[in-house]
């Protein structure tokens, strides 16, 4: 198919498959007759998981293009990729309301977290710093202390985590090794979690008032 059939079926206008192909997101299409180039069903493919990474995940270029490139790294291991995957789309807080109390604060809230869980010696300083950097702002806007509900975020977080690695193993067994599926699963799973957060705040709220309680 040329590239405006290849625009048709993938709903991506021809100037931004042309925009990818330049940034090496999408791989080049095949050189027919005379100056013709055709693409095939893997273009319309890669397209496709452009689109959800970009307007489902809501990653930037930058970031779909770290992505792809773990995909092309971690042929064989999921597990490997989905721990690269993470690490590709992690962006640092940009904000920093940080006072020097509210950042001491919230460093004994995140490390006593850590090493309730068993994550200290493993997580990465940036995640770890992240959650700092996010403390910091809450404590310093005069938040009352989270901590009972941290601790609710990281029960659901572990769990999350153990459903995950469950699901890749299985996959794994059953089907052979899909990293691509693994990664999917790895970052649209951060949109549906976020979702499903609202969608279960929207119903616990609607119960409070009806008097049933939290």
């Amino acid at each position: 198919m040329r590239i405006g059939e290849l625009s048709e079926r993938t709903g991506v206008p021809a100037a931004t498959i042309k925009y990818y192909l330049r940034e090496h997101l999408l791989q080049a299409g095949e050189h027919g007759e005379g100056n013709t180039v055709e693409y095939g069903p893997a273009h319309v493919h890669r397209l496709t998981l452009i689109r959800a990474l970009s307007e489902t995940a809501g990653l930037s270029v930058a970031q779909i293009g770290e992505v792809l490139t773990v995909l092309g790294r971690h042929p064989e291991s999921a597990f490997q990729a989905l721990g690269a995957t993470l690490a590709a789309t992690h962006r640092d807080p940009k904000f920093s309301l940080a006072s020097e109390g509210t950042t001491e604060a919230a460093e004994r809230t995140v490390d006593q977290l850590l090493h309730e869980y068993g994550w200290a010696e493993v997580a990465p300083p940036n995640y770890r710093d992240a959650l700092v950097t996010a403390l910091s702002a809450f404590y310093r806007l005069g938040n009352p202390d989270p901590q009972e509900v941290l601790g609710h975020y990281a029960d659901a977080a572990a769990a999350l985590a153990s459903a995950d690695m469950e699901a890749i193993a299985e996959a794994t067994r059953i089907e052979g090794v899909n990293v691509e599926q693994a990664v999917v699963a790895t970052v649209l799973g951060e949109t549906v979690f976020a979702a499903l957060r609202r969608i279960a705040h929207v119903a616990a709220s609607a119960k409070t008032q009806a008097g049933q309680g939290p």
